[in-house]
């Protein structure tokens, strides 16, 4: 046998076998995937142990400290690590500004924040909190409360809506996934 018609043969078996390990890494991502989302209990946000701080100045009516801390777990019950965890929070302030004679609806950002977590070993159950710190938040978007917010509308005043996007990598760096939940409502303000 030629040495070329023998370096082809190798060289077949080779990507063959290369092909076959990355077919079977994939769809074991996929049945990881399935098996870690179809149990409701394997990612759960404990909203009973979450706080949220908000010191207002009683005299100038501004804002000198907000924050949170959201607790949540994830069980990794796939057949891989779940590798670079990133949790990104967007909040958004919704309200009626006052503007002279004329009254229209505003949405203002008040906090952007993305927090790094650790890997999740296979078979681990990672519980972690999100915080939301004073310096995140975007102090210069909050409405000053006596002279730019209408609180005759609604109620609610004030709305809160958020985005919420969760990625990570998994089956040993293969797979990215990226979930964006947007303009999900979070919470209400009404002084009545």
């Amino acid at each position: 046998m030629r040495p070329s018609r023998v370096f082809r043969l190798l060289f077949r078996i080779f990507i063959s076998l290369l092909t076959l390990s990355v077919t079977m890494v994939s769809i074991l991502g996929g049945l990881s995937a399935v098996l870690i989302l179809s149990n409701t209990d394997n990612i759960q946000v404990d909203t009973d142990n979450a706080e949220f701080n908000l010191d207002i100045n009683n005299s100038t009516l501004e804002i000198e400290n907000i924050n949170f801390s959201l607790p949540f777990k994830l069980n990794n019950t796939g057949y891989f690590d779940l590798e670079n965890l990133e949790i990104g929070i967007q909040l958004f302030l919704n309200y009626s500004h006052i503007d002279g004679m004329m009254n229209d609806t505003r949405v203002v950002k008040i906090l952007d924040k993305t927090q790094n977590f650790v890997d999740i070993p296979k078979g681990v159950i990672g519980n972690f909190v999100f915080f939301g710190e004073n310096s995140s938040f975007l102090h210069e978007n909050f409405p000053h409360p006596t002279t730019e917010i209408n609180w005759l509308r609604g109620p609610p005043a004030l709305e809160f809506y958020a985005n919420f996007t969760v990625s990570l990598d998994y089956s040993i760096g293969m797979h990215s996934l990226s979930i964006t939940i947007l303009n999900l409502f979070v919470g209400d303000s009404s002084p009545f």
